[in-house]
Order: structure tokens, then C-alpha cells, then sequence
């Protein structure tokens, strides 16, 4: 994993925060969820690997100050299945697959294969809420960072679209542990959704 970690230096921005961050924030929410340690253990994995697919994606693109274009965007969301290609004969086989499917959505509409709801495997439900509330509230090259505030209320209200309620649930229970919310960022040392 490591040495995974040292590909992305330079390619995924904020890259040791933010994986970082991921890992950490889904492994609260696995834990608060009840996984079983190997679980647990696989989310922080994932978390820090969702996005290993990007060293394979043209960093103009990663780093674009702004909307991206139809191509760049096709491009771009083929990070999740070359993560996948990259890792499967290398970790556990639910962990490439967290990779694959961490931007698919509870509702259907995310991407690589549009799967819906229980479909999604649930590593990859919990990843994509701590990658999204990190998205939010960090700086990133298409966006400023926006409040923790702002962070959770995108989050609830998307529940059931674009997240598992189940995993809002336990994701707000892991962020009202460390209350004061203001406190949270340095809490979980490691920011719209992760592109």
C-alpha cells in the first residue's frame, strides 16, 4: 500500500490528507456501523486507495480550476475501474471492489455501472460518504473548502439519493462524537462531492 500511496504523491491533490481523512472517517463509520474488524480494517484500506486510478488520469485534468468538459469528464470516470485493475490481484477482492464502486450511488445515478442501493457494496457506500463530507471541506483546485456545517447538511440531504441513509446515520453519529463541529476538521486531521 505504500508504495501506492508514494504513485499518487503528486497526482491526487491534498493527496496524504485526504486519503488520510477518508480512511479515517470510514473506519469511525464502519465501526459505529458494527463491522467486523476485517471490515474495518478493508474501509481503511479502501479509504486509502479509492483513488489510486487517478496516477492513470491527465493531471491537467485532475487539476482544472473549474467544470470540466465532457471528455475530460468520461476520462476522468475511469478511475474507479483502473483502481480496481490495479489492486484486485493485490488486496482482498472486497477491497478492489470498494474501489471500483465508490462512486456509485444509492440511487442509481453514479458511475462506473449505475448500480442502485443494496447493489453497491457496502465499503464502497461507507467511502463514498467520508470521501464527499473530505471533498466538501477541503480546498480543492474546482472548488474553495466549504464549512463542516455545509458539509453534513449536503450529506443529509442527499440521503437516499446520492448515500445510504444507513451510512448518514452512522456517519452523523462519528461527527456528533466529536463535537463541537467546529472542532471536527482537526478531529479528522486529513471537503459538492469528490470529483
Amino acid at each position: 500500500m505504500d508504495s501506492f500511496i508514494a504513485a499518487m504523491e503528486g497526482i491526487v491533490e491534498d493527496l496524504y490528507g485526504h486519503v488520510h481523512r477518508v480512511s479515517s472517517l470510514a473506519s469511525a463509520v464502519g465501526r459505529q456501523m458494527a463491522l467486523d474488524a476485517d471490515d474495518v480494517d478493508r474501509l481503511a484500506t479502501v479509504g486509502a486507495l479509492h483513488d489510486i486510478g487517478k496516477i492513470h488520469i491527465d493531471p491537467t485534468i485532475l487539476a482544472k480550476p473549474g467544470p470540466l468538459e465532457a471528455l475530460e469528464l468520461t476520462r476522468l470516470r475511469r478511475h474507479p475501474e483502473i483502481g480496481f485493475a490495479m489492486t484486485v490481484d493485490l488486496f482482498d477482492r472486497q477491497v478492489a471492489e470498494a474501489i471500483l464502486f465508490h462512486h456509485e450511488r444509492f440511487d442509481g445515478d453514479g458511475y462506473p455501472f449505475g448500480l442502485r442501493a443494496e447493489e453497491i457494496p457496502l465499503l464502497a457506500r461507507v467511502v463514498l460518504v467520508a470521501d464527499a463530507f473530505d471533498a466538501i471541506t477541503s480546498h480543492r483546485s474546482y472548488q474553495p473548502a466549504l464549512s463542516v456545517d455545509h458539509a453534513i447538511g449536503e450529506i443529509t440531504g442527499h440521503a437516499g439519493t446520492q448515500f445510504d441513509p444507513d451510512v448518514v446515520e452512522a456517519f452523523l453519529t462519528v461527527i456528533d462524537q466529536h463535537a463541537p463541529v467546529t472542532a471536527l476538521p482537526s478531529a479528522f486531521p486529513v471537503a459538492a462531492a469528490a470529483r
